[in-house]
């Protein structure tokens, strides 16, 4: 037998063999395929579609956000509350400027009856400088007993700097994150005194163990009977290991901690979620759901980004389940919807689900892999749509559960802020100071307190209470 030209003569088992080889070869083309496409795909994250924080997008093209755009005219609104610097009745220091000659003719006219008068006022601080009280404190010997009585007073016989500076120090490092060396400089600058770093961390520690007990278990348990909370986390460098600082939030409070993990052992030492039995909003992190006593809502602001992420792998039906999200969320603004309105937005949702499963490719197990095959991107965020309808579209449902996570998100924001400025937390002790202190100001700050004046306070001394926190 004559083999033709370009053929090769081979057997039945190399042939089968051949075979075998070349669907495995590819199975695993399929398979590397679709790994750089998922590598591909984390090179196009940004804050658009994905968690990525805005300031990770660099100097790249100018991120189209998801925020829909506002008809309103740029600049301040009608009926917006403007706050136009306006003249005091009684001011400080009055100055007189008066007219000797006529600046014409050269006429004197010092002895003119005057005509008219107008004013024009200054506000401006002050010159600012320490001062430096000394504390004379008498020590007699009584002539019955011989025994000697010291006057009290609460100053030790050293040179030291008081409340108002140690809290001036806790203000500016705290609350307005300038760090230890900087916040050295300004008040070197500004009152020619510069305490030391270590004044500035004795002075947070000060600060610290004056709100341990009454203030944040106030908040802590402020949290816990509120109706609604806002639960996130996020990583930030503390003794060279990555930490977490997770975030309980209301309208009215906030509370920082910090812990090694991330998951339900650390919101177990934190002791609010096992407690919590009201709404609790959240991004899909799975170790919020472990406390089945809450009722769970996700955030649809992190769903958005994800849609646009499935989006922009050509994911036709990522595009129409954001407009169902935004169309219920223009629905949930209204002050009167009705109930088939929302039918009809949960008919739109479940049809699109359904379609979009049938359409979606299932994943392949390769003949030498054991176990179970993970489950695409895409698949996994159609089943999210589709078994957690209730948390999704809770807002719907639900007056007091939003849209999104952003009140957590901007609270944590100051801890990204932080992280920005510092870096890192050298010691856990330094991101504990500073979890505790951040929690009171954040509350305060919500309460419309005065920061500056419940920091004095709080410093001043242990048996003076800082300022009262307002209940959930």
């Amino acid at each position: 037998m004559q083999i033709p030209e370009g053929y090769i003569l081979i057997s039945k088992v190399e042939y089968e063999q051949l075979l075998k080889d070349n669907g495995e070869l590819r199975k695993q083309v399929e398979l590397l395929t679709a790994r750089v496409k998922e590598m591909e795909g984390m090179l196009h994250k940004d804050s658009h579609n994905s968690n990525k924080p805005p300031s990770s997008d660099g100097l790249k093209r100018k991120v189209q956000n998801n925020r829909e755009k506002s008809e309103r005219k740029v600049g301040g609104q009608i009926g917006h509350k403007g706050k136009t610097l306006e003249m005091v009745k009684n001011p400080d220091h009055i100055i007189e400027h008066k007219v000797s000659h006529c600046d014409h003719c050269g006429m004197d006219l010092s002895g003119i009856e005057t005509k008219k008068m107008y004013r024009g006022q200054v506000h401006d601080l002050p010159p600012v400088k320490i001062e430096v009280t000394e504390h004379r404190v008498e020590i007699k010997q009584c002539p019955a007993c011989g025994k000697e009585t010291v006057a009290h007073c609460e100053v030790p016989p050293t040179a030291q700097y008081g409340k108002r500076i140690k809290s001036l120090a806790v203000y500016l490092n705290q609350y307005q994150m300038i760090p230890y060396e900087r916040t050295r400089e300004l008040m070197e600058d500004l009152f020619g005194g510069c305490p030391s770093a270590e004044v500035l961390q004795q002075s947070n520690q000060l600060c610290y163990d004056n709100i341990e007990h009454k203030v944040e278990e106030e908040i802590k348990e402020a949290i816990v009977q509120s109706a609604v909370i806002h639960n996130d986390e996020t990583g930030i460098r503390c003794e060279g290991k990555t930490k977490w600082i997770h975030v309980s939030s209301t309208q009215e409070q906030t509370y920082f901690a910090i812990d090694p993990k991330r998951g339900t052992e650390a919101m177990d030492r934190i002791n609010i979620l096992p407690r919590f039995t009201g709404k609790s909003i959240h991004d899909r992190w799975a170790s919020y759901e472990c406390y089945e006593q809450a009722q769970h809502f996700y955030c649809n602001a992190h769903l958005l980004r994800e849609l646009s992420a499935q989006e922009d792998d050509g994911k036709n039906w990522a595009s129409k389940m954001k407009t169902i999200l935004l169309d219920a969320f223009a629905l949930s603004k209204q002050e009167q919807k009705e109930q088939t309105q929302i039918a009809s937005i949960e008919e739109r949702y479940d049809a699109l689900v359904t379609k979009a499963i049938e359409e979606e490719p299932l994943p392949q197990k390769p003949s030498h892999q054991r176990g179970k095959v993970a489950k695409s991107k895409s698949l996994n965020l159609l089943e999210c749509f589709r078994y957690k309808k209730e948390k999704v579209l809770g807002f719907l449902h639900h007056p007091d559960v939003p849209f999104d996570n952003n009140l957590a998100e901007r609270d944590l924001r100051m801890v990204k802020l932080k992280q920005k400025i510092s870096g890192c937390f050298r010691t856990q002790k330094g991101a504990e100071v500073f979890c505790r202190i951040r929690s009171y100001i954040s509350t305060l700050k919500k309460q419309e307190k005065n920061v500056w004046d419940a920091l004095r306070i709080s410093i001043s001394s242990p048996q003076l209470q800082p300022i009262e926190i307002r209940g959930g």
